[in-house]
């Protein structure tokens, strides 16, 4: 019996990949071939997927191993693994971990509401496995070749894992992205279990995935919140974009505003945490805004036409012909898509360097690093539009050692005192809002969005009631200045068919006076924010 977590990265093979993979797997001498047949366990109404458990009951060779897996980051979750007699389950068999005790009281509750455990689906793979020494880690390189099955449904699987088994999760990730670029290998953030409850439900891309809120410990220090904030901003980011690529544009739709939305809480969460931990390179950062801003441009096509436009219908406008995107994939969706990855696959690794204690080794472990890199180079200093050290404590302070009692207390009271002084710059706002231009207003939303963000970031050591009445007032606004936003988009892309048809003048009309509304909406709304107390310890 083994209770542990694992370390470990997977990526997608190519078909036109799968030989070379399969040939450089088993070079060498020590390699190990099995053959392995899993049954993956879940209640008929998906209780275990709904918690993030995966259950499986799986024969390798001659023995059976059953594991229960759950939650973790973007590289390290929970794992504990018992030996069977045969192929039948047993949840008592974990009854020792966190999770198998969750375990036990999900399954005896879906038994008392009449919903027993059965097999959901199975997969089916030979692996190939090799153990290779890199500099600084040992690494096992397992190629998986088999299928998911889901009743009639099927699957392939052509996977390569990168799992630690001792060493640097950075030196291990190096070895990652060398394969990555050799073989044009494909980041996969989903487990099988993960890629197995989609199929089973038949589901044609990977299940939407919206933000949530990181948990860690109240008593936690900087570190270990950070960490958590950046586990939930990059699983947020990874899950949405295997989603941008494949299937009809219109089912992309919601995978590129969760993108975006994952982007702008990952460069919220490194506002947040500013002069409290070491900052990323400038070059990351201005990489993660520019996808940002490219995404923007799909995002408002689709708020133009599914959202103004059909607005425009209702109201009785006359028939306007606006450009449409083609139907079918979107060609700019594979570029999009390489792009996410690879910039994620450096955030990954900046995250590793940080916990290893060495920030600037995460360039090299995206293989980027060179003598001279400004990249590299600019691992010790601020991100653009990030805020200095020492922004909420005395200029020249050290960052308090992680862990520490004094760093446990220095965190709760620095996100106090953070929240206070952005929320008088939004109070500040509500005082001249008849005067907010444009460009002001949207700036006022972006510090809005920030807030909420923060707020959602700090939670765990802030008073849970303060925190729900204060999140009340800032998600309302949020929304409110979200429909402004969508209404100064369009006003902008109306105005430039003017000269091509006439019907824009009725379109723009009615912009116009769709403005004058919701400004006068959002007014008492962002008064009732500006007079809210942001939420203390």
């Amino acid at each position: 019996m083994s209770s542990d977590s694992e370390v470990e990265i997977k990526f997608l093979v190519p078909a036109g990949a799968r030989a070379a993979v399969a040939a450089e797997v088993a070079r060498g001498s020590a390699v190990e071939r099995r053959t392995l047949a899993a049954r993956y366990l879940d209640t008929s109404d998906r209780r275990l997927a709904r918690a993030g458990i995966a259950w499986r009951v799986r024969r390798e060779g001659r023995r059976w191993i059953q594991a229960l897996k759950a939650g973790g980051g973007a590289l390290e979750r929970f794992e504990h693994e018992v030996v069977r007699p045969d192929g039948s389950h047993d949840a008592a068999a974990h009854a020792e971990t966190v999770v198998g005790q969750k375990l036990n009281r999900i399954l005896r509750d879906a038994r008392a509401d009449g919903f027993d455990v059965g097999v959901r689906f199975q997969t089916g793979v030979k692996r190939t496995a090799r153990r290779i020494r890199t500099r600084g880690a040992v690494v096992e390189v397992a190629f998986d070749d088999g299928r998911l099955v889901a009743g009639t449904s099927r699957e392939r699987i052509l996977e390569v894992e990168f799992e630690l088994v001792s060493g640097s999760t950075v030196s291990m990730l190096a070895l990652a992205e060398r394969w990555r670029k050799r073989f044009g290998l494909l980041y996969e953030p989903r487990s099988k279990s993960e890629r197995g409850d989609r199929l089973a439900d038949g589901l044609p891309l990977a299940p939407i995935r919206k933000a949530r809120r990181p948990e860690y410990p109240r008593h936690a220090g900087t570190a270990e919140a950070f960490g958590a904030v950046l586990d939930e901003c990059l699983s947020h980011v990874s899950r949405s974009a295997s989603g941008i690529v494949a299937g009809d544009r219109s089912l992309r739709v919601e995978h590129v505003h969760q993108l975006r939305v994952g982007i702008r809480r990952l460069r919220s969460g490194l506002r947040s945490f500013s002069g409290w931990v070491p900052p990323p390179p400038d070059e990351m950062v201005e990489r993660l805004r520019s996808l940002f801003a490219t995404l923007g441009l799909s995002r408002d096509d689709d708020v133009l036409g599914e959202g103004v436009a059909a607005a425009l219908e209702r109201a009785g406008a006359p028939a306007l012909t606006v450009p449409a995107a083609a139907p079918g994939p979107d060609p700019a969706a594979t570029v999009r898509a390489a792009e996410t990855q690879q910039l994620l696959l450096e955030w990954i690794a900046w995250q590793a360097s940080l916990s290893e204690g060495r920030p600037a080794a995460a360039a090299a472990a995206a293989g980027d690093a060179r003598p001279g890199d400004p990249a590299a180079a600019s691992a010790g200093g601020s991100g653009p539009g990030m805020e200095q050290p020492g922004s909420e404590r005395p200029a020249g302070d050290p960052l308090v050692p992680s862990g520490s009692d004094d760093d446990q207390a220095t965190f709760g009271r620095d996100a106090e005192r953070r929240l206070r002084r952005w929320h008088r710059g939004i109070a500040a706002d509500w005082k001249r809002f008849d005067d907010l231009d444009e460009e002001n207003l949207h700036a006022l939303r972006k510090r809005i969005k920030r807030q909420r963000y923060a707020v959602e970031f700090f939670a765990p050591v802030l008073r849970g009631g303060r925190t729900r009445r204060y999140l009340e007032p800032l998600a309302s606004i949020q929304d409110r200045m979200g429909q402004l936003n969508d209404l100064f988009v369009a006003r902008t892309r109306y105005r430039e068919l003017l000269g091509s048809d006439p019907a824009a003048w009725f379109a723009l009309g009615w912009i116009e006076a769709r403005i004058t509304v919701v400004r006068g909406l959002a007014r008492p709304e962002l008064m009732r924010l500006a007079k809210a107390s942001p939420p203390g310890r």
